[in-house]
């Protein structure tokens, strides 16, 4: 019994087989024991079947609610610098156009040379007497007086 091999030899040739009822209940049988044999895994907490998009949507919503407000924050703040720059550029427009006046009404005051009516008086003089220009000497003088005038007229204005 124990060295030599089996010698039986099992041979099928193109049959069916056909497997009795009991032979199938006791498969059964054997495979439901097996599967009642080995441990089954932990049950897992299962969210309720809308648990996932309500998360979601009180998700979005939260983010929606903190997006409008930074937008509204920073619109407040937008509003605010462009008060504050309004200010600024009207503050700077008047100063600039109080200087432009002054500029304006000091061009208007030295538009024309002071003493023209005296200088053409002493031109005309020279003019008539070439030869003699002693003769227009007191035009002369009164075309300096009136220049002097001017200058110091033009330095106490400026001080």
């Amino acid at each position: 019994m124990g060295g030599s091999q089996s010698t039986r030899k099992l041979s099928v040739e193109n049959e069916t087989i056909q497997v009795s009822q009991e032979a199938i209940d006791r498969i059964q049988a054997q495979l439901s024991a097996k599967q009642a044999a080995q441990p089954q895994p932990p049950l897992q907490y299962a969210p309720p079947p809308n648990y996932e998009s309500q998360k979601s949507n009180q998700d979005y919503a939260a983010e929606e609610a903190y997006w409008a407000r930074r937008i509204e924050n920073l619109k407040r703040t937008h509003e605010k610098i462009s008060s504050g720059m309004q200010l600024e550029y009207q503050k700077t427009l008047n100063e600039a156009n109080e200087l432009f006046n002054i500029v304006q009404a000091d061009k208007v005051a030295y538009k024309l040379p002071p003493c023209q009516e005296e200088k053409a008086k002493m031109l005309e003089c020279y003019s008539t007497n070439s030869n003699k220009s002693l003769l227009c000497s007191v035009l002369v003088n009164q075309f300096n007086d009136c220049v002097c005038k001017s200058r110091i007229a033009a330095i106490t204005a400026t001080s």
